[in-house]
């Protein structure tokens, strides 16, 4: 249905791709797999022709007896969202945040001119009734904004298949969102392929996706394609060392040193957060949701605490009344032996931080990487008299160079900015970092390197984590305990080991149940 053919990217004398050829047959799905940088993105940019200015391809990407390289951008109009639909990582980012649901998804059909705007909104309706957005529940006037990130993605897709197209490019289309949600997905991207008979180009740094979707799949190093086949031979024979190399980052275990001491640090006693929702009528009392209700538990020095759960169950609101972002309406919170509230002293508080997920969006463009790390110092009476030597000494604790506290956070990659991120919460020696969903973007191979630093540091420090993550494989390699939360409530809490090996309540079992696998046999051919 497409072939790339020998598919090169270059800016300047730079090569992005080299030499890519792919072949993608009619009602197939193929994989494309490979770590960040690695040229997967740029492939489906490049058969959509969105490559930035400036970029000179050659070989070429044969749609049918077309060649898209040498189309001319009237055609490629013509063909995006008409033959070819793409699916992008962020949803937020890739709709229009003034424009309804409705209307973003008849917009495909009143550009390629296949309908009146009445027509195109009954069309909308249908699509996204079959992505799982009834209107009913979901009218057309909804805006981006007033939906979670799973239903945003529906959207995305709902739009991308809306005019049928012959190919689909999924660009992580699952990355961000938790293990059920991702499985419901994963689940109507393959119903659809099924039965509109479209072929499906899934980009992903998730092995165990590729393995569950893919007939074929492609593995991609720096620009090249260092390895194809079918999916279940590949990843049985894995012929490549990157391949290998790969699939071992996907299977690795932390060395962890089990240091908990009994001596509790945090105590969380029956937390209850409500939140005001909009007046049910215009006189009538504010609505009340509750985010995190009656939640208690106690984390001890040098413990790592797992906290596990759909988007919206109130892990992060949690988070933030621990940080003392937000009050809790009862209950109380303490650490170090004092509750944490307004009057909390800003000493102690230096001796909780926090890792955020986005490490880009958590920091300023505009400063450098030494006033970055050092931010947290505000919260010390007077700043230390060392304090450049602090900031080198952290970032050299998290495996980068002291010189890159004079560089800019742009010009630092994805797994790069989590270290600096992790040497901003270190910088002042805390007793208790929260990683809030700190892994969930990066690669497998990144990703097992942020694990091992995290590991490292614990032994180092001894310090102690709350490790917030809808990736339920990293929690049970780096945890000691975890719980389980369900619509603001722990619905089930244990030693790690013991609640995924058997879990109590049927909510884990299906969040367990939901989670991608590598099927144990293949597993069991390439370790023999």
């Amino acid at each position: 249905m497409i072939r790339l053919q020998n598919l090169t990217v270059r800016v300047g004398t730079f090569s992005i791709l080299e030499d890519v050829s792919l072949t993608i047959s009619p009602g197939e799905v193929s994989g494309l797999v490979g770590e960040s940088g690695s040229g997967k993105s740029m492939t489906a940019l490049a058969i959509m022709g969105l490559l930035p200015r400036g970029f000179i391809t050659s070989g070429s990407v044969w749609l049918g007896d077309q060649d898209l390289l040498k189309a001319p951008e009237r055609d490629m109009c013509r063909i995006r969202g008409n033959r070819i639909g793409m699916i992008f990582q962020e949803p937020m980012t890739a709709l229009n945040p003034v424009k309804t649901i409705g209307d973003q998804v008849a917009e495909t059909l009143l550009v390629h001119g296949k309908a009146t705007r009445s027509e195109a909104l009954a069309v909308a309706a249908r699509r996204l009734d079959r992505v799982g957005l009834p209107a009913d529940r979901f009218p057309l006037t909804r805006f981006p904004h007033e939906l979670s990130g799973g239903q945003r993605q529906r959207v995305a897709i709902a739009m991308a298949v809306a005019l049928h197209p012959e190919l689909l490019i999924a660009d992580e289309p699952t990355t961000a969102l938790d293990v059920t949600t991702q499985a419901q997905i994963l689940d109507l991207l393959n119903e659809i392929v099924d039965d509109e008979g479209m072929s499906l180009l899934l980009i992903t740094h998730d092995l165990a996706v590729v393995a569950g979707m893919a007939d074929h799949v492609a593995v991609m190093k720096t620009g090249k394609v260092v390895e194809a086949g079918v999916t279940e031979t590949l990843y049985r024979t894995m012929s490549h060392p990157y391949t290998r190399a790969l699939f071992a980052a996907t299977d690795h275990q932390p060395a962890r040193k089990p240091g908990v001491s009994k001596e509790p640090l945090l105590t969380v006693e029956n937390a209850v957060r409500d939140y005001a929702t909009p007046r049910k009528s215009l006189l009538g009392p504010p609505g009340r949701f509750r985010a995190v209700n009656d939640v208690s538990f106690t984390l001890h020095e040098g413990e790592s605490l797992g906290l596990v759960g759909e988007s919206g169950c109130g892990k992060s609101t949690l988070a933030r009344a621990i940080l003392g972002l937000e009050p809790l309406q009862s209950g109380r919170i303490t650490a170090f032996g004092r509750p944490l509230g307004p009057d909390f002293p800003n000493a102690l508080r230096s001796g909780i931080q926090v890792v955020f997920q986005d490490p880009y969006g958590s920091f300023n463009p505009r400063w450098r990487v030494e006033r970055l790390v050092a931010e947290p110092f505000h919260l010390m009476p007077a700043p230390p008299a060392d304090k450049r030597d602090r900031v080198a000494q952290a970032l050299t604790d998290v495996g980068l160079p002291a010189d890159s506290m004079d560089r800019y956070i742009h010009e630092f990659s994805g797994g790069q900015r989590q270290r600096i991120a992790i040497a901003r919460a270190l910088v002042t020696r805390p007793d208790l970092i929260v990683l809030d969903e700190a892994v969930s973007a990066l690669d497998v191979s990144v990703r097992a390197q942020v694990l091992d630093l995290i590991a490292r540091l614990q032994a180092e420090h001894g310090l102690a984590y709350i490790f917030i993550s809808h990736d339920l494989s990293v929690v049970r390699s780096v945890t000691d305990r975890v719980m389980v939360m369900r619509a603001g409530e722990i619905v089930e809490a244990g030693d790690t080991q013991a609640v995924f090996d058997a879990p109590q309540h049927d909510y884990t079992k299906r969040l367990i149940a939901a989670t991608p696998r590598i099927p144990a046999d293949w597993r069991t051919t390439r370790h023999a």
